[in-house]
């Protein structure tokens, strides 16, 4: 009986090795050649991936006494509440993460742009006193393709993409902080509702002042930064010093290239210089926006 007991063990061993392919470089190996990236140096990464990126995932939690405010501003009963919102009482203090649009706005100061719909669960839980971070990740080409082995796949500029080509190998990271509204000020100068709309042109169906929901634009003001460079013998793993975050110049941000990031082309700070030229292409259509009386009315009451 023991002796049929092994074989069949056996068999099985042997039928799951035959399922492996036979090259199996996914499993990441050390290698002395690789050179582990500075804090700096994983900062203007982190950095860069929020300039190009504009999607990210909010999570927060649930108040443990749930109260929700409508677009008038008054308060609703704990059992009003789960008439609308339908949520089970046990949910008070999980988390939830949900997609949601940014734009890197502010690039200066390290603090990316959110327009928040007030009814937003997010922005409900913040409101609410929940803690609240934002996840970033860097994926360059969008497929769901993958093989066990690189060469298995067509991948340009596969030389840039540490190995195995996997969103597990490429950097991600989270920001811990809070939201502030952004005033009516830095708005018109910063040229904000311009910059997220360039990013997200969809948004117009939810700027301030639509008919459907109250809404404003806030900054994720940043407080702590973790970083997952990807695997930890060829990337750094954790906290970022605040400091280096916002300390980070533009002229690093644009001169920094990413894993996969299609190859520079020449005139190097021109891809900076583009970039401002879009912006200011908006002008004068944000001028128009902000000139007019009613739209500006429409904008301030919601601070």
């Amino acid at each position: 009986m023991r002796i049929t007991s092994t074989i069949v063990t056996l068999a099985g061993t042997v039928t799951a090795r035959t399922v492996l392919p036979d090259n199996i470089d996914q499993i990441p190996v050390h290698n002395a050649d690789l050179k582990m990236p500075t804090i700096h140096e994983s900062t203007v990464m982190a950095r860069r991936i929020m300039h190009l990126s504009s999607i990210g995932t909010l999570t927060t939690t649930f108040p443990d006494q749930p109260k929700a405010i409508d677009s008038s501003g008054s308060s609703w009963e704990h059992s009003e509440l789960n008439a609308f919102e339908n949520r089970p009482e046990e949910m008070a203090g999980n988390p939830i993460s949900l997609m949601e649009y940014y734009s890197d706005c502010e690039p200066t100061t390290g603090n990316p742009t959110l327009l928040a719909i007030n009814i937003a669960t997010p922005y409900k839980n913040f409101a609410a006193g929940s803690n609240i971070s934002l996840a970033i990740r860097w994926w360059p080409i969008q497929t769901n393709t993958y093989a066990a082995s690189s060469s298995d796949v067509y991948w340009e500029a596969d030389e840039d993409i540490p190995t195995p080509h996997t969103p597990a190998a490429l950097p991600r990271f989270s920001l811990h902080g809070y939201l502030e509204p952004i005033s009516i000020k830095d708005l018109a100068t910063g040229l904000i509702p311009a910059c997220f709309l360039r990013a997200h042109p969809d948004s117009m169906l939810w700027q301030p002042g639509n008919d459907i929901h109250t809404s404003q634009y806030v900054r994720f003001v940043v407080e702590h930064v973790y970083w997952f460079g990807g695997f930890g013998d060829r990337a750094r793993i954790g906290w970022l010093p605040i400091e280096e975050w916002r300390n980070v110049t533009m002229d690093e941000v644009m001169a920094a290239r990413l894993p996969g990031e299609h190859k520079r082309r020449s005139g190097g700070h021109s891809d900076y210089v583009q970039e401002r030229r879009k912006k200011v292409s908006w002008s004068s259509w944000l001028g128009d926006l902000m000139s007019s009386p009613a739209l500006v009315a429409r904008f301030r009451g919601d601070w």
